[in-house]
């Protein structure tokens, strides 16, 4: 008889894996524990060789991949952690799992459609949304007959779901449900981790470049996902044997995309429709406040757990000015390093910033993003009465139509962060785009970056300027060079948009390392929404993790609820 353990270490609980591990107990032939300590999800047993066998072999086959698994092990063990105790599994989301999946989703199945179909592996049919427990096979036929007959279907959902044969107008970067995965690396640009990450429990959208010259897709960068819950699956495969690849679709409270950083997933930012918390945060230290909130997301703390919720409330403790240092607190929640440490933040939405934290504690802003101008006039009269005045008259004389664009830029509020500055680069750069928005110009640039072969690049000047309180950045000497390096030769603007990220990787890494000689920075925390930019997170991981530990709570968002989080231990005296 021996005795053996399956462990699953994950960065986020995962509710699926605990509601597994609650099947196994019911197991009659081998005496089963489970139980769940530090992020590790772990099943023991005992008995013989070939039962255990037979257990492995089952425990490998239900228990599907989490983009939150970062390991799993097996080992012989002497004595048990675990207990017959039933873990707490009341979030899991997934509507189906390898058991039921191939019966309703499989076209060659004489149950395919039914989507209320019982299963006793993972009880989806019990998670199914209302609006769908009454849809029937010929509902979900019709919704693809409409689809394909007027290029525009919707599909009932909490809040309605718009499937479409052509891009949707107004909803931001487009989305794409693959229908036919088998034809995905035809279409896209994708790494292992993404396309395990597609094929996951949690079925998330990640972000993906088209191949190069593709006939329909011709938008920069798409966010992309697999069928996500049953009436999905059913209306992918009708679509599939129809010879639809994919589908443009659009739904109002759609997650953000995963972000891939420092070898594991992130989320931007966690959104929940109930009261229940969106995280549980345990052994915490004490902090200064009780309650934080930040951009609709309230942190408590109670007896060393912290716990965030979403919330109406319009009222927020923390100012944008606030994100940086409350990123840093958060951060340190995750690494134990609460002093000698540094937080890049860059965010889209908030004031990117650098901040420190010294031996004794105290936290200083470094480097702020400057505000940029939000018309395209300003920005150029702003060029012409800096320093940089000629390279800007000889691009003006040299590309009439891209000086003419950038007259026609108006940059949405707010303009303190690194897609501002990507927008105008793109525009200087003459990538096409749709449209002459944020968003469609920064993405030109990013999806640019991304396709560059190599790792040689110009390196673009970041310079900076001093302040009273702190440093920013002088823009205008950034664009001036940008321009100068494309008057010399404008045959590789792969190079250009590449080398935007990886110059500034190369300057935020001499930064760091001078405030190391100051200070002292033991870890250097990465936060922010921009880091969903592959391109500058991975130079910075090369550039500044040579020298430095590279840390993400990715028990934490990004850009979401770790700002409460860093609320808590803001010294900053409430109203």
């Amino acid at each position: 008889m021996k005795n053996i353990r399956f462990e699953f270490t994950c960065s986020r609980q995962v509710p699926l894996y605990a509601h597994l591990c609650n099947q196994y107990l019911n197991h009659d032939q081998l005496n089963i524990t489970v139980g769940y300590q530090e992020q590790v999800y772990f099943i023991e047993a005992q008995g013989e060789l070939k039962e255990l066998e037979s257990l492995a072999d089952a425990i490998a086959q239900d228990f599907l991949i989490s983009v939150w698994l970062t390991d799993s092990r097996i080992s012989l063990i002497d004595s048990r952690m675990g207990s017959h105790q039933l873990l707490p599994d009341a979030k899991v989301e997934q509507e189906f799992c390898q058991q039921c999946l191939p019966l309703f989703g499989d076209n060659q199945s004489p149950l395919f459609g039914d989507i209320s179909l019982k299963c006793d592996c993972c009880h989806g049919r019990t998670r199914l949304h209302e609006k769908h427990l009454g849809l029937s096979y010929t509902d979900i036929v019709a919704i693809a007959d409409s689809l394909l007959r007027d290029g525009e279907a919707q599909l009932p959902n909490k809040d309605t779901i718009t499937f479409s044969l052509s891009p949707l107008s107004n909803t931001g970067r487009d989305k794409l449900l693959i229908c036919n995965p088998n034809t995905l690396n035809a279409q896209f640009h994708l790494k292992d981790h993404q396309i395990l990450a597609l094929s996951s429990i949690e079925k998330p959208l990640i972000t993906a470049r088209p191949v190069n010259d593709h006939p329909k897709l011709d938008a920069p960068l798409y966010d992309i996902c697999f069928a996500y819950n049953r009436a999905v699956v059913v209306l992918c495969e009708i679509l599939r044997q129809k010879g639809i690849d994919w589908v443009y679709f659009h739904a109002d409270n759609l997650s953000k995309p995963m972000v891939w950083i420092q070898s594991a997933w992130s989320k931007i930012s966690s959104e929940t429709d109930s009261n229940e918390p969106i995280v549980v945060l345990d052994s915490t230290p004490e902090p200064l406040h009780d309650e934080a909130s930040f951009n609709g997301v309230v942190a408590s703390w109670k007896k060393g757990l912290i716990s965030c919720t979403q919330s109406d409330a319009e009222g927020t403790d923390g100012e944008r000015s606030d994100a940086g240092i409350c990123a840093l607190h958060a951060g340190n929640l995750e690494s134990g390093q609460f002093k000698n440490s540094a937080v890049i933040y860059f965010s889209q939405e908030q004031t990117g910033q650098i901040v420190t934290q010294d031996r004794d504690q105290k936290s200083e802003l470094f480097f702020s993003l400057p505000t940029l101008p939000s018309t395209g006039y300003d920005i150029y009269h702003h060029l012409e009465q800096s320093p940089q005045r000629g390279v800007v008259e000889k691009f003006k004389q040299k590309y009439p139509d891209d000086y003419l664009r950038l007259l026609d830029l108006n940059l949405a509020s707010p303009t303190d962060n690194l897609q501002s500055l990507w927008a105008i680069a793109a525009i200087i750069l003459g990538l096409p785009t749709k449209a002459l928005t944020k968003d469609a110009l920064s993405d030109a640039l990013i999806s640019c970056a991304m396709a560059h072969r190599g790792s040689n690049s110009p390196r673009i000047d970041y310079p900076l300027t001093k302040g009273e309180a702190h440093r920013s950045l002088n823009w205008c000497k950034t664009l001036g060079s940008l321009i100068s390096f494309r008057l010399a030769d404008d045959r590789d603007s792969y190079k250009l948009a590449f080398g935007m990220q990886d110059s500034l990787a190369d300057f935020l890494a001499n930064w760091i390392e001078h405030l190391d000689l100051n200070i002292g920075v033991n870890s250097v925390i990465l936060a922010g929404s921009e880091f969903a930019n592959e391109v500058l997170t991975q130079r910075l991981s090369l550039r500044l993790g040579k020298n430095f530990p590279l840390k993400i709570n990715h028990r934490l968002d990004l850009d979401g609820n770790n700002l409460a989080v860093g609320g808590l231990y803001l010294k900053k005296r409430r109203q």
